[in-house]
């Protein structure tokens, strides 16, 4: 049995830090005082490999906002497809492109992939917006899981006007109003909410299609307010995810460890509600 599914993972391969993140890149370093480095395919797979883990990769299509190539659903599946047993993936699609999205979903549903990624705020365009309606209903058709990027974001930190990036479109309960248009669609906040923290548990408590992904939190903060709903309403609604390479899924493990949570929270949250939603790798790669 594996030990763990890191849920949300950009890829730092060449293809995305030197493509749709270029123009962000020095700001999120100087943010996170440390230099992306980028790693091969292979590298990354050898690193969950060595734990007995797996890694969900996330895909970045940002396009329509930013004029940049995409880390699209074709490269998530080049990435995927060098190790299949250790990635699931998730595509991207821009939702501001009208018919080419949705011909996109359908595309990411062809590939085999688990689902798509989006990011609001980088994306410039709410889960709410009639463009984006059609993409979430095809996604519905080909039963892809939906992660919304939620909350506060490294993109354009620190930079004047944060690079145009707006928080706004990012508020998870845009992906409530989506839950309830598509109740067949599985979908994921991740990031907690950050900013709406409050927001995002109230969302997947109330929205049987509503998960939440740990990503960007550090498990230390948030014991006092999620523990006792971890422990009742949210124990099969919440995965874990590291945000690598911006985060370090060791050291979250490390603090998480330090919590002394029940067998049956932590394994729930590091393996078994990530397994029911994106499916195992094994299963991906076949």
């Amino acid at each position: 049995m594996i030990a763990y599914i890191d849920a949300h993972v950009h890829p730092p391969v060449p293809a995305f830090l030197d493509g749709p993140l270029a123009p962000y890149r020095r700001g999120i370093e100087a943010h996170l005082g440390m230099v992306l480095e980028p790693l091969e395919p292979s590298e990354i797979a050898e690193h969950y490999r060595q734990r007995n883990a797996r890694a969900v990769l996330h895909g970045w299509d940002t396009s329509e906002a930013s004029g940049e190539i995409p880390f699209g659903s074709e490269k998530v599946a080049e990435v995927v497809a060098a190790a299949p047993d250790v990635f699931i993936g998730l595509g991207a699609v821009d939702p501001a492109l009208g018919a080419r999205s949705v011909a996109r979903v359908h595309e990411t549903a062809s590939l085999g992939l688990a689902g798509l990624s989006f990011h609001p705020s980088a994306q410039g365009l709410a889960p709410t917006s009639r463009r984006a309606h059609p993409v979430f209903e095809a996604a519905e058709e080909h039963g892809l899981v939906c992660v919304v990027h939620t909350g506060a974001t490294r993109v354009g930190a620190g930079m004047p006007g944060g690079a145009g990036i707006r928080l706004s479109p990012a508020r998870p309960v845009y992906v409530d109003e989506v839950a309830a248009s598509f109740p067949d669609l599985t979908l994921v906040i991740a990031h907690v909410g950050d900013l709406w923290f409050d927001e995002a548990v109230a969302v997947a408590e109330h929205k049987a299609n509503v998960y939440l992904d740990l990503s960007g939190q550090d498990p230390t903060t948030f014991d006092g307010r999620l523990r006792h709903r971890l422990e009742t309403d949210l124990v099969d609604k919440v995965v874990f995810g590291s945000d690598f390479p911006f985060g370090s899924p060791d050291r979250w493990l490390a603090k998480w460890d330090a919590l002394g949570m029940p067998e049956k929270i932590t394994n729930s949250v590091l393996r078994d509600t990530a397994q029911t939603v994106f499916g195992s790798a094994e299963s991906a790669g076949e």
